[in-house]
């Protein structure tokens, strides 16, 4: 997603002009009646010259993104994911899906139609269980599934063809055909918003036919939170979220918020969360899923996240620490005061980690407290002799 904070199945991160192909979507009401997956027809070739020539650009995309150092290549969270997606969308039909996950802060994920998926720690740090995960990725399988790509780019070539004659025929006869074109583009933007409310419509669907219960009206609600969160702190006023404007892409957050409660009304408490299960198993990784946020430029809508996740799962060392680190990167004197806080938090935690000893070392000195400040930074240094910002904390400490 955007810094708007909404799904997007766009391909923007593939720098391939594709993302009006791949956007995420909205409130649509699913079929009434117990939902089975049609049986699995095996793998998928494109069809005709659009497609085909669609996935010879993404095949090549492909191989040259998996070697971005945007990726974080750890096989066993990336193994994870995947397998949430598996049990989600089946595991026939998971096969052939290739999963990456990206360093990125925005709330994102996205699947192109030869398979490739990929999924941004941002959304890993915003989600609080396997079964919100879950709901996400059915969204994207969706996309997949209803080859809404292709839809997308036939109809935005014709929509550009016909921009384009109208641009010449106004220039011809020296007319304004201004109207017809931002009916042709509004129209064009519907059209994305349509295919948004089925993607939502049938990952309500895949869900409740998977182990996972269905849970995402919660993610909607957090984003409007963070939304308005970042909002007050600009000094701006907060947005309705319930009517989409005329050239947005996506439904409103609150319009989707109501879809997936309505849906879980229904099918009620079936299934698993598997909150601990997700808790346990992107522990390890919360560096790299907060890294991003913490040095972005919303501290509002980061510290919200870190707030949701530790009210959410728990509060540990390391969302103490990054919590802390969040106060002191922005630096002003009430925030070294807080930070300094956190980290008097995180240390009597276990597991520990040994950075957070640095922040609280080195708030202590820019407060005035330059024993304490000295103390903590040769814990650090006692705790991570080898660490590459070594030599300049021995120097502090030594002087």
């Amino acid at each position: 997603m955007t810094r708007g904070h909404r799904w997007m199945a766009s391909l923007s991160v593939f720098g391939l002009g594709l993302a009006a192909m791949m956007s995420s979507g909205a409130g649509a009401v699913a079929g009434a009646g117990e939902f089975t997956r049609p049986p699995y027809a095996g793998a998928y070739e494109p069809q005709g010259v659009d497609e085909r020539g669609l996935w010879m650009q993404l095949d090549e995309y492909e191989r040259r993104f998996r070697d971005s150092p945007a990726i974080l290549r750890d096989e066993t969270l990336t193994a994870y994911v995947h397998g949430i997606l598996c049990r989600t969308v089946g595991a026939d039909r998971c096969g052939a899906m290739r999963t990456y996950i990206v360093r990125d802060e925005s709330f994102n994920a996205s699947m192109a139609p030869n398979g490739l998926m990929v999924v941004h720690t941002g959304l890993l740090a915003r989600v609080h269980s396997e079964a919100e995960l879950a709901a996400v990725l059915g969204h994207e399988f969706a996309h997949f599934e209803r080859r809404h790509s292709l839809g997308r780019f036939r109809k935005g070539r014709s929509t550009a063809d016909a921009l384009a004659w109208i641009s010449l025929a106004g220039a011809v006869s020296r007319t304004s055909f201004a109207s017809t074109g931002n009916s042709l583009i509004i129209g064009f933007v519907s059209y994305g918003r349509d295919q948004e409310s089925e993607a939502d419509a049938l990952s309500a669907q895949l869900v409740r036919a998977s182990p996972y219960r269905l849970r995402a009206s919660g993610i909607w609600k957090r984003l409007v939170d963070e939304q308005d969160a970042l909002r007050k702190e600009r000094g701006l006023r907060k947005i309705k979220h319930l009517t989409p404007g005329l050239l947005d892409s996506h439904p409103p957050e609150m319009q989707r918020f109501a879809f997936f409660a309505k849906q879980e009304g229904e099918a009620g408490d079936v299934g698993e969360d598997r909150r601990d299960p997700y808790k346990e198993a992107t522990a390890p990784y919360l560096r790299d899923l907060f890294d991003p946020l913490i040095k972005g430029n919303d501290f509002a809508g980061a510290d919200y996240v870190i707030r949701s996740r530790g009210d959410a799962l728990g509060w540990d060392a390391q969302l103490y620490f990054l919590r802390g680190e969040l106060y002191r990167l922005r630096g002003n004197p009430r925030d070294l005061a807080t930070a300094r806080g956190f980290f008097q938090q995180a240390v009597v935690q276990p597991l520990a980690p040994p950075e957070t000893w640095r922040g609280l070392g080195l708030c202590a000195m820019r407060l005035g407290d330059r024993t304490d400040g000295q103390a903590s930074l040769a814990e650090y240094l006692k705790r991570s002799p080898n660490a590459g910002d070594a030599a300049a904390i021995r120097l502090l400490v030594e002087n």
